[in-house]
């Protein structure tokens, strides 16, 4: 059996991701049995547009929502390499998790600051929702939501220890 092609089903997903359209923005919707999904809508009062689902994720720094705006360009997702994330992240081993970063762009009045967050995961894949389940509201709790943007801790470590009996996040 083949390995997937990587770089092609990440230009699958950015190609049929309309990220400028999304108006109400991006969040991490729910973070489950090592499933990280992100939604996005263009109406999030009503309804999520597209889920965004990395599987068999060991790690994700993500901030929890973000606006479509802070994504320069038209594509959301890349993939990235092992000396990138070392450089980034000294502490984190991808082992034979693939690199997916995106980059978040914030502008101030004197300047724009670029941040990459990084996913470890197996797969990665869109789904657009359906009428069915497309409740926008997030399962997701943020176990660093004390904690000053920009937070580049392990939330999916931080996530499973809260979910332990007597765990605390990170």
């Amino acid at each position: 059996m083949s390995s997937p092609d990587f770089p092609a089903i990440v230009a699958a997903v950015n190609a049929a991701l309309p990220v400028h359209s999304l108006w109400d923005g991006f969040w991490i919707h729910s973070y489950r049995r090592r499933t990280l999904i992100v939604s996005a809508s263009f109406d999030r009062i009503y309804r999520r547009d597209f889920d965004l689902v990395f599987k068999q994720v060991t790690f994700f720094n993500l901030p929890v929502e973000w606006r479509d705006t802070n994504v320069r360009g038209d594509e959301l997702l890349r993939l990235a390499s092992r000396a990138e994330l070392a450089a980034a992240q000294p502490q984190v081993q991808a082992g034979d998790r693939h690199i997916f970063a995106i980059d978040l762009h914030y502008a101030s009045e004197r300047e724009t600051t670029t941040y990459t967050f990084f996913v470890l995961a197996k797969h990665v894949y869109l789904n657009r929702c359906e009428p069915a389940d497309h409740n926008p509201v997030p399962l997701y709790l943020d176990p660093f939501d004390d904690r000053p943007f920009p937070c580049f801790a392990d939330r999916a470590a931080a996530t499973l220890r809260a979910r332990r009996p007597g765990g605390e996040p990170g």
